[in-house]
């Protein structure tokens, strides 16, 4: 009897690759997101597709979607792939009472997830994270900055693809960039930003699929190019080796008895070669691609951890390259962009684009694997994404994950409520 599995986060651009694959293991699966034309909900075989509320503005909605889905036919599976997952888990004994759900406790995931928590418990466990002060003003923030010597970095402590991210070379941009975040996020009712003493560094980065503290597969990669090119979301990417990441890797998923997809992104000193943990994601990320190139089944471990599998390690091969076509054409579309490159060096960049320094033929995309709607879908939703970052201003990464993102910190009466709810229906 085919599995059957509710897969949500399918409105990201990478969930369709791995609903594709379940599909084609022949899982019946049920995709839902925010959006009625999604690449998760455009996979061809898809046997439902769920339309929910916006997870940022109305979780609430989102959840009682979610649980009126999972009352209405039996599941073998609700499987999250992006920030829903912080919702799901804190609500676990509602969604365990209709299926399974492979998460860690709500409490390890927002650890990982809050930024300067992470710090902390990196401290605790023995992992290098760059020094790091929180605090709720800008007096006892720019003393600390002084203390680790600039250039530092201020961070938004729930944020995700670079969100926020503001470097500072002395005092007087750190006050008024500090002005500008902490306004912002006052508006929404976030906390403020927290300080971090800047690494000259290199960025690798991992994905992870975990069982009870325990890892089973990752792929350690390095991005080649991005988009935007300063800090934005990977156009290239290459799977490496790294044993002293894959050492902390697995340290932190013990510490935590991890469970299910955990992302960690480092910066490895160019000095000494320390890796540095600078951020987590509780959740799947862009590289699931590249781990099925790479080798790494995801499908088959999710899957064996249902009831008759058996769950056995895999490893990710080095030095494949995954390419993203639209983003590297956004990055080749960056270069005519007036005030985010130099007009005359254009040419370079198009020799570059079309004779890249490394290898391309490896994409394994939805084009290569037959799901031209979800490509479609991709294609629409990049540039949207590409146009309104033209006009605001704002990481194209930010826009096309907007609709979900989730901060548990900005929804504090709802989780009391749904919270209150949950006691009375347990007592019941």
């Amino acid at each position: 009897m085919a599995r059957r599995i509710l897969v949500t986060g399918s409105g990201t651009f990478f969930a369709a690759r791995l609903i594709h694959d379940l599909v084609r293991r022949g899982c019946e699966v049920t995709t839902a997101d925010s959006r009625r034309w999604s690449p998760g909900k455009a996979v061809k075989g898809v046997a439902r597709k769920v339309d929910v509320p916006v997870l940022g503005t109305d979780p609430e909605g989102y959840l009682n979607a979610i649980l009126a889905e999972l009352d209405a036919r039996p599941y073998d599976l609700l499987l999250p792939l992006f920030e829903e997952s912080l919702l799901l888990a804190e609500n676990r004994y509602e969604i365990c009472q209709r299926t399974r759900l492979f998460l860690p406790p709500f409490e390890t995931m927002q650890q990982l997830h809050h930024k300067p928590s992470l710090d902390a418990l990196c401290g605790k466990i023995g992992i290098p994270s760059p020094p790091t002060v929180a605090a709720p003003d800008l007096e006892r923030l720019q003393t600390a900055a002084g203390r680790m010597g600039y250039p530092v970095v201020l961070k938004l402590p729930m944020s995700n693809n670079s969100v926020g991210r503001t470097y500072c070379d002395n005092a007087d941009e750190f006050a008024d960039s500090f002005g500008k975040l902490s306004a912002s996020q006052h508006a929404r009712g976030a906390e403020p930003p927290f300080v971090q003493k800047k690494i000259d560094g290199d960025p690798v980065f991992t994905l992870c699929y975990c069982q009870k503290g325990r890892k089973y597969a990752e792929v350690v990669y390095r991005t080649r190019r991005t988009f935007p090119q300063d800090g934005g979301t990977a156009a290239h990417r290459e799977s490496i080796e790294h044993p002293a990441i894959s050492a902390i890797t697995a340290k932190l998923v013990r510490a935590t008895e991890w469970t299910g997809f955990l992302g960690l992104d480092f910066l490895v000193d160019r000095s000494d070669g320390t890796p540095w943990l600078i951020d987590a994601n509780p959740r799947a990320n862009p590289a699931i691609q590249l781990g099925f190139l790479s080798g790494l089944d995801w499908s088959e471990l999710i899957l064996n951890q249902l009831p008759g599998g058996t769950l056995e390690r895999q490893s990710a091969k080095p030095g494949v390259h995954a390419h993203a076509r639209l983003l590297d054409i956004g990055w080749l579309l960056e270069g005519l962009i007036p005030g985010r490159a130099s007009l005359l060096k254009f040419p370079a960049r198009l020799a570059r684009f079309i004779r890249p320094e490394w290898p391309v033929a490896s994409r394994g995309d939805l084009l290569e694997i037959g799901e031209y709607g979800s490509f479609a879908a991709v294609t629409l939703h990049t540039l949207y994404g590409f146009a309104k970052s033209l006009r605001t201003g704002r990481q194209i990464g930010d826009i096309l994950l907007e609709d979900s993102n989730y901060d548990p910190t900005t929804a504090a009466e709802f989780r009391k409520r749904i919270a209150g709810n949950a006691d009375i229906r347990r007592a019941a």
